[in-house]
């Protein structure tokens, strides 16, 4: 895979199904990553997040008893966590509007539906790797800026004040 060198990230996965666990970890192999920590539920990789630098986390949403969405989510806000800012993929089975719009809004870097191929996941991990986004902390959300610059696209001060001038110049 062409791209930024991983080989110097450590990633954690957090997938309480072993088998689907085992082709995310190949599929992170094969892209040459520094080190593999896998968790099988939400509540070690959290404790794991907290001890170790972890520099990317690849987990499911629909674990249990602790999903996903909630993990991220204490990611994100928690006081005790060291990298809030870490990037993050959400893997969603069974997608529908509903459940990507909440993984998207508990502060998801990437969103991907399972199942998963080894291009697509390839590809957002160097897009999250290359394009870091600004950080949000707001009240309703905190996590990557939602909103995608393009390249060369202006930015939103030149456009404000664009639009700002008079209208009967």
């Amino acid at each position: 895979m062409n791209g930024s060198d991983l080989s110097g990230l450590t990633f954690l996965i957090v997938e309480e199904n072993s088998f689907k666990l085992s082709i995310i970890r190949q599929h992170l192999r094969a892209f040459e990553v520094g080190e593999i920590i896998e968790c099988l539920d939400a509540t070690e990789a959290y404790r794991t997040l907290c001890s170790k630098q972890i520099d990317f986390v690849i987990t499911d949403s629909g674990m249990s008893p602790v999903d996903g969405l909630a993990l991220v989510r204490q990611i994100r806000t928690g006081e005790k966590t060291p990298t809030p800012e870490v990037p993050v993929i959400i893997l969603v089975e069974n997608p529908d509007l509903p459940k990507l719009t909440a993984a998207r809004d508990v502060g998801a870097t990437e969103v991907l539906t399972k199942p998963i191929s080894a291009q697509l996941l390839g590809q957002r991990i160097q897009h999250a790797v290359r394009n870091t986004r600004n950080f949000v902390r707001a009240d309703k959300f905190t996590g990557p800026d939602r909103r995608r610059r393009k390249p060369g696209a202006r930015n939103e001060e030149e456009r404000r004040q664009q639009d700002a001038s008079p209208l009967n110049s």
